[in-house]
């Protein structure tokens, strides 16, 4: 079984369009003809009626003789009529006396039979009066007359042609105006269509459905527009809640620093397109001297301010395409990739703790927060992240147990001494 193709709308409407003014117009001229047959049908009666008693007023001495002759003569004016198909003089027994055919109308059977169905409609004036013969109150018969009004005939059929070729002629107008006129009806149709295919496309929900007169049509409009509106507004809504879940799941809620999670990923893609371009990558881990006395005498508001003003700092400090986390507590990472040199990374390390230096302002304790850090090269520290960050993390501690604010290298490279001074005064 064949699978039917879906039809537009504007095609089924121009079809209904069709079909309803074909069915109006053939009603419609099927009424006309009946009442237009009737009305003749109605004529001829009248006229045979009046035949019938002329030849009725005539036939008392011939039903009485029982004379064919006489009812021959009674029955001769018909002979120039054309409209009078027969007439019959019959006895009050039942029996004809004499019959009048007209050779000019009358159709054999075989041309009965072969008649076409314009002669059939042409029959439908074709009527039969009889009236009856009486003398002196005595019923003595009656006379039958069969009559058909041809031009009658002629101007049913001649209405009947017209009437066809009306309805043809209608049927070609409709047929050429039916596909515009559906196009028209079904114009708000498709542009609602138009709209939600827009929406499926671009998963864009600004779009909106235009406004129509056409009362169903915008009603549903309205609807879908409310419709589009409240899933703009739970997108807007769920897309707001992803960046606060992404926020909450990859960065520090205090500082607004890259977590743990975040951090390692970027330094797997580190590593993994390490083997496409051979850029070495450095990581600079700190701890915060001193932070834990900040926070017992002062509070974890004061510390909470200081671990803020600390992180805007150091990552102001820093690339956009660096990375700056914080692992907990008051430890933290930089992640510096396309770092050619020690150099260049002790550069930034000297950065990063005088922005921590910098940060003691907000706070009154005679004593200065500083950091320990701790500096490792990938790949020459480390060939895995789990390897590189315990390095780091071990440099980090040698520096922080030699006296603090120090750096130490993965590979025991220390700084001299003048660099913890510089940062201790804030130069």
């Amino acid at each position: 079984m064949t699978e039917k193709h879906p039809v537009s709308i504007s095609v089924q409407v121009s079809r209904v369009v069709v079909v309803t003014a074909a069915i109006a117009v053939v009603l419609t001229m099927i009424v006309m003809i009946l009442v237009a047959a009737l009305f003749a049908r109605s004529a001829a009666q009248q006229r045979a009626n009046t035949i019938a008693e002329l030849i009725a007023a005539n036939a008392d001495l011939p039903l009485v003789l029982k004379d064919a002759d006489r009812g021959r003569e009674a029955l001769s004016v018909l002979a120039n009529s054309n409209a009078v198909l027969s007439a019959r003089l019959i006895d009050a027994s039942g029996a004809v006396l004499v019959s009048h055919v007209n050779p000019r109308t009358a159709l054999t059977a075989n041309q009965q039979n072969g008649a076409s169905w314009f002669a059939r409609i042409g029959n439908a004036t074709e009527v039969t009066a009889r009236s009856p013969v009486v003398n002196r109150g005595d019923a003595l018969g009656y006379a039958e007359v069969t009559l058909r009004e041809q031009y009658m005939s002629q101007a049913l059929l001649g209405f009947v042609l017209s009437a066809a070729g009306v309805l043809a002629a209608m049927m070609l107008v409709w047929a050429a105006i039916a596909a515009p006129i559906g196009r028209l009806l079904t114009m708000p149709l498709t542009r609602f269509a138009e709209v939600t295919r827009k929406v499926r496309d671009t998963e864009d929900f600004t779009h909106r459905v235009p406004t129509t007169r056409v009362l169903e049509v915008q009603r549903l409009s309205e609807d879908f527009n409310a419709m589009l509106q409240v899933i703009q507004r739970r997108t807007s809504e769920v897309q707001v809640r992803n960046k606060q879940l992404a926020q909450m799941a990859f960065y520090d809620p205090l500082t607004g620093a890259a977590n743990r999670v975040l951090l390692l990923d970027r330094i797997t893609q580190l590593i993994d397109s390490h083997s496409r371009n051979e850029r070495p990558f450095a990581i600079i881990e700190f701890d915060l001297d001193h932070f834990k006395l900040l926070n017992d005498q002062l509070g974890h508001h004061t510390g909470d301010a200081f671990l803020k003003a600390m992180s805007h700092r150091c990552r102001s400090e820093l690339r956009p395409t660096d990375t700056f986390a914080r692992l907990g507590g008051d430890e933290f990472i930089a992640l510096l990739p396309d770092v050619g040199s020690i150099d260049n990374a002790l550069t930034v390390a000297k950065k990063l703790a005088e922005a921590v230096h910098a940060a003691n302002h907000v706070h009154t304790l005679p004593i200065s927060c500083t950091a320990s850090m701790g500096i490792g090269l990938y790949p020459a520290d480390g060939q895995s992240t789990n390897e590189l960050m315990a390095r780091v993390d071990a440099a980090m501690y040698e520096a922080k147990a030699a006296g603090r604010n120090q750096v130490k290298y993965v590979r025991d490279i220390f700084v001299s001494d003048e660099f913890s001074k510089e940062v201790v005064n804030g130069r």
